[in-house]
Order: structure tokens, then sequence, then C-alpha cells
């Protein structure tokens, strides 16, 4: 369908999406029926979601919920950070601030991001250079098949300077929630 982006003289000529043209097509209903995130610009229709990658993102939320005050933190589902020319939606995220903060703007950086990725880690791989753009301390993409999580630290100049996978049965500690942890494999074996 999109072979025409195989010719260098077309993908040189793609017009960029904007932020303010995204929010105004998100204001005229231009999405309604179609589930995409922008990001550097394109946009990029969602994978849909297996019965597994809810179920780890619903383990992750209440976990995340549990640990971050209210006061505090405002933990997200899907919900939509605006970095440059980017707003991703990641699975989980914990935002600084309370949710009357976010009435009317959306955030541009959290304190920690996670994807779960069942047939989508090229593409969250590919946001972490936007998440470091945003300062984001950490960001973790969880592999439940592969059984791993890749965890992305200290961001500086757009890029995570660190960058390690855990296997299933290492406890993670959140370096950016201290006291936050997860064990996959304790998870999948619910």
């Amino acid at each position: 369908m999109l072979e025409i982006l195989a010719i260098p003289d077309v993908r040189e000529r793609i017009a960029p999406i904007t932020i303010e043209r995204y929010h105004r097509m998100i204001d005229l209903g231009v999405f309604a029926d179609w589930n995409v995130e922008l990001l550097n610009g394109v946009l990029v229709e969602k994978m849909s979601k297996s019965a597994l990658h809810m179920f780890v993102i619903d383990c992750l939320l209440e976990l995340l919920q549990q640990h971050c005050p209210k006061s505090d933190y405002l933990v997200r589902q899907e919900g939509a950070i605006t970095i440059g020319d980017s707003e991703p939606e990641p699975d989980v995220s914990a935002v600084l601030g309370a949710r009357s903060q976010f009435k009317n703007t959306k955030p541009n950086t959290a304190q920690f991001v996670a994807e779960v990725a069942i047939s989508s880690l090229a593409i969250d791989r590919a946001k972490a250079p936007t998440y470091a753009q945003a300062g984001i301390p950490e960001y973790w993409i969880v592999q439940p098949e592969t059984r791993a999580t890749e965890v992305y630290r200290n961001p500086a100049n757009g890029e995570y300077t660190e960058k390690t996978e855990v296997p299933a049965e290492t406890t993670l500690e959140s370096s950016a929630l201290p006291g936050f942890t997860f064990n996959l494999a304790e998870t999948l074996a619910e």
C-alpha cells in the first residue's frame, strides 16, 4: 500500500504534521475511528492490544497507582505526552503533578514511562529518543513473550546513556520512582 515511500524523492517531500495541526485534526474528529499517535511529525497507526498486552498494562498500572501518591503524581494509561513534533501515548506513565494541572494542557514530560511490546518492539524502541528528548528519567519496554524488559535511563542530548536488558526473573527497581519494583516473571505467573 505504501510502496511509494520506498522512493527517495517521495520520502524527501513528505509533509510532516505539526503538533498544532495534529491537535486541530483531533478537535475536528478526524481520528474518531482511527487509532494513531504522532511520532516525529508522522502519524503512526497504533497496534491493537492482545489479552496478554492488556494484562501486563493493567498490572503495571495497578502497581504504579499503589506506589505513587495522588497528591504528587498523575498515573496514566495511554495518556498523551507532547514532546516537540511528537505526541506518543505510552501504555503507562507517571507524571509529576496533580490531575488538575492538566485540565487544559497535556504534559510535556513524565517521571516514568513504560511500553508493553508484543508486536510493537521496533516502534517502542524508536520512541526512546523522543522520551529522552523530553528528559524522562526512565523508560521501560516490557516484553512478556521474550520474558525480558529493556530499561533506558539517564537521558542526555536526546538519547539515553544507559540501556540494559533485564530478564523476567529479576526484580526491577525504578531509579526514577524510588521503591517502585516490578517482577515480570511473578506478574506472568499470576
